[in-house]
């Protein structure tokens, strides 16, 4: 069977490639934004330690190592939620510290310092969304499930309705997540996507990245990490590789 991947990445499209943070908490990193954002804080974990919440690993083992994180970042009180592959996103003001773990939700967004937004994948798109006119932010959990439902859509909507974001400024960053090559789907997948039904494998990312160009995010604004979490010898937890394990996205504002 020939393989087809769709769709092919916008011309334009910057690719960004995430290195391992020079701090005693394990997180990878995108040095470009460590230079020009210094008010965010941002990042993914990686395979040395299961992160999830909902999985295998007893909590009293994953939860410190998600106070640990917060901690080193420097803020208050992280927010997560289980995942549905959804499309809700849930707006965060003051929370008490701690780790604040919602109901069924696939996107947070927050314009308060301290508040640490965090997502859990192995293979879906850790999408990060910063809004520099407002210094906002959102991130979101893509699964295709979720794209198809607008998970990015919805994301974007927030950051405007809920904090005044300019759209045409944002910035969008598609994280580690599985590649088109590596992501063999059935019909189903590239039909509900808006794709071509012959399509074998869908990248992910390249869909997210023309849904932002075409919702108005200005081409130049939009990337994606180089990191694919199923090909070689990948530093991240893929699902399609046979993790049970989850690596967790993070995104917040500096306090």
């Amino acid at each position: 069977m020939t393989t087809r991947v769709a769709p092919a990445p916008p011309g334009r499209l910057r690719v960004l490639t995430e290195r391992p943070a020079d701090a005693a908490v394990p997180l990878y990193v995108i040095p470009e934004w460590i230079a020009d954002t210094p008010w965010l804080v941002h990042g993914i974990t990686d395979r040395t330690a299961d992160m999830s919440v909902f999985g295998r690993a007893p909590a009293g083992e994953v939860l410190p190592r998600w106070r640990a994180l917060r901690d080193g970042l420097g803020c208050t009180v992280i927010a997560h939620a289980r995942q549905v592959h959804g499309a809700q996103v849930l707006v965060h003001d003051a929370l008490p510290p701690g780790i604040c773990i919602a109901d069924s939700a696939d996107g947070h967004a927050t314009a308060r310092a301290g508040v640490l937004l965090a997502v859990s994948v192995a293979d879906c798109v850790p999408i990060f969304v910063t809004a520099p006119d407002v210094h906002a932010v959102a991130l979101l959990h893509g699964g295709w499930r979720g794209v198809a439902a607008g998970i990015l859509e919805r994301g974007i909507a927030t950051l405007a309705g809920a904090f005044g974001a300019t759209t045409a400024r944002l910035r969008v960053h598609c994280g580690p997540a599985i590649c088109g090559a590596c992501f063999e789907v059935g019909s189903e997948v590239p039909r509900q996507l808006g794709l071509a039904d012959d399509a074998t494998h869908v990248d992910l990312r390249a869909v997210l990245a023309q849904r932002a160009i075409a919702h108005g995010v200005l081409p130049g604004n939009v990337s994606c990490s180089s990191h694919c979490t199923r090909c070689g010898d990948s530093p991240f937890y893929s699902h399609r590789g046979g993790s049970a394990e989850r690596q967790i996205a993070v995104l917040g504002i500096r306090s």
